[in-house]
């Protein structure tokens, strides 16, 4: 009987020691992931971010004030 409990003492030892550590593996993976998203959602921000300032950058806007664009348009001219 001693053997017994002594044996299913340790398998439940060794069981609750790997449920605890598989406890911890998902809390650890859980924290990656959530950083993993948070990486991903700044990235999502920043090429937004990017597309915006391409979408406002205009030829008018690149012109404005160009000496040497102006100089080119007045030999178009004459």
């Amino acid at each position: 009987m001693n053997n017994f409990k002594d044996a299913f003492g340790r398998n439940y030892r060794l069981a609750s020691e790997k449920f605890k550590k598989a406890i911890e593996e998902i809390d650890k993976t859980s924290v990656h992931l959530q950083k993993t998203k948070e990486a991903l959602l700044s990235s999502k921000n920043n090429l937004r971010l990017a597309n915006n300032k391409a979408e406002d950058l205009m030829i008018k806007k690149l012109t404005h004030n160009s000496e040497s664009v102006a100089k080119m348009f007045e030999k178009l001219n004459s």
